[in-house]
């Protein structure tokens, strides 16, 4: 019969026994990330009319004379007058409706 060489203790993990770690330099830790601050959003936009082709909503011009066209800021198109604007109720040809406030 041959002799085999003796065999090493199996590790194990068990209560009381002190784990260290291996020898050798220090690991290299990435820093944490710093958490983002908390940002509140923008206040909602301020605006007076709405575009009815594209929804998007506009301010027309106040200092313009009376019979300059209204172009939709968004979608380009044609909107009205700026004299329509003034009139209360506005006119149905407009092709904004106003926003509630």
């Amino acid at each position: 019969m041959s002799e085999d060489p003796p065999r090493r203790k199996t590790l194990s993990l068990k209560p009381g026994v002190v784990v260290t770690r291996p020898l050798g330099p220090e690991p290299i830790r990435a820093p944490k990330p710093a958490k983002p601050a908390k940002v509140e959003p923008p206040p909602p936009p301020s605006f007076g009319w709405k575009c009815k082709p594209c929804g998007k909503g506009f301010d027309p011009p106040p200092d313009a004379p009376d019979d300059e066209t209204v172009r939709c800021p968004n979608c380009n198109a044609r909107i009205g007058i700026v004299g329509d604007f003034k009139q209360d109720p506005p006119p149905n040809r407009l092709r904004a409706r106003p926003v509630k406030r």
